[in-house]
């Protein structure tokens, strides 16, 4: 089991509904969109594994069992390592002082044929384990533990091969509940976080139990207006807003500080190309107005000079009386330079 597969089934559950172009506050709103999604699945799952219950193979009392206990989509596939556990056979292999090794392979030779698998049973805490590991992957039982079993005349699945997590009550209770007596001890505990935590899991493990019905729930809503107007009455009492005062200047809060700034890999200054490099290690000077940075082949200051230069006005001071005649020679060198320019 890879350590990011928690992370990717995220990400793949969140790729439904935002991408790189949304906004901040369109991000929120998608990620809302996401849970509310995720919460109606849940009550719809909730909803078949209760009223809805899947067909059953006849005379097999460890499918009665298990579904009361497993959820619909568990069961069914619990159901088939139960059916396709009777095409295979339990064979000992060898013994030792606390171990004994089972061969258990398929009866039939076809192309489809599993290999054999070797189950490992001990029996100081009376568990056996296979080598295929779907047990240690999904959960449940695997077709090959079920077939000893079923050799070992179990008709039950005991308890130690049933997950919490598989069940219909898997969200009744939890992984690490708090003790009263410690909650009493454990300065961490009388914190505003620790006592929000205790209180969050007793009223939790209530709701979940009063939810079932309509007639719990009725009665937990006005319990629970009663015990609100008495927690009013509890602050407004002398004696205990004085120890509450006290108890408040005791407890220890807990500060979360901001995480260290990391130096994420591969940033750092712009990679420069050899051209880049070349501009600057030479540092070239104008022979025309003396900037460093361009030559005279780029120097602004040479261009604007040059279109001044390309066409300068030129004035002609002759008298018109005199004739068409002209002798002059600049005038004709100016002609004849018209001439070659096509002008």
């Amino acid at each position: 089991m890879s350590s990011s597969q928690r992370s990717e089934s995220g990400y793949s559950f969140l790729k439904k509904y935002v991408n790189r172009k949304n906004s901040l506050m369109g991000f929120l709103t998608r990620f809302n969109r996401a849970l509310s999604h995720q919460r109606h699945e849940e009550l719809v799952a909730n909803h078949v594994d209760l009223n809805e219950q899947p067909r059953l193979t006849p005379s097999v009392m460890m499918e009665s069992q298990m579904v009361q206990i497993y959820t619909k989509k568990v069961f069914m596939l619990f159901q088939t390592e139960v059916v396709k556990s009777n095409l295979y056979v339990c064979s000992k292999k060898e013994t030792f002082s606390h171990m004994k090794t089972y061969f258990v392979k398929r009866v039939d030779h076809g192309q489809n044929s599993d290999r054999p698998r070797e189950l490992q049973y001990y029996t100081d805490t009376d568990f056996v384990s296979c080598s295929c590991r779907t047990f240690d992957f999904e959960g449940y039982p695997c077709r090959h533990m079920i077939c000893f079993l079923k050799k070992k005349q179990v008709l039950l699945l005991p308890e130690k091969y049933i997950l919490q997590r598989w069940t219909k009550n898997a969200k009744k209770g939890s992984a690490c509940e708090p003790n009263a007596s410690n909650f009493r001890d454990d300065s961490s505990l009388q914190s505003l976080m620790g006592r929000h935590g205790l209180l969050s899991h007793k009223a939790q493990v209530l709701v979940d139990d009063a939810a079932l019905t309509e007639a719990r729930s009725a009665f937990l809503i006005g319990e629970f207006e009663m015990l609100n107007l008495r927690v009013k009455e509890i602050d407004n009492g002398g004696d205990f807003g004085k120890s509450k005062s006290s108890s408040q200047s005791r407890e220890v809060q807990q500060v979360i500080e901001d995480p260290r700034g990391v130096r994420a890999k591969g940033c750092g200054k712009r990679l420069k190309s050899s051209k880049e490099k070349a501009m600057a290690r030479s540092s070239r000077q104008c022979s025309i107005c003396g900037v460093h940075g361009h030559d005279k082949r780029t120097c602004p200051n040479f261009h604007d000079r040059s279109n001044v230069d390309k066409f300068p006005e030129t004035h002609y001071d002759y008298d018109d009386t005199q004739g068409d005649g002209r002798d002059d020679a600049t005038f004709t060198s100016i002609a004849s330079n018209n001439f070659y320019f096509g002008l």
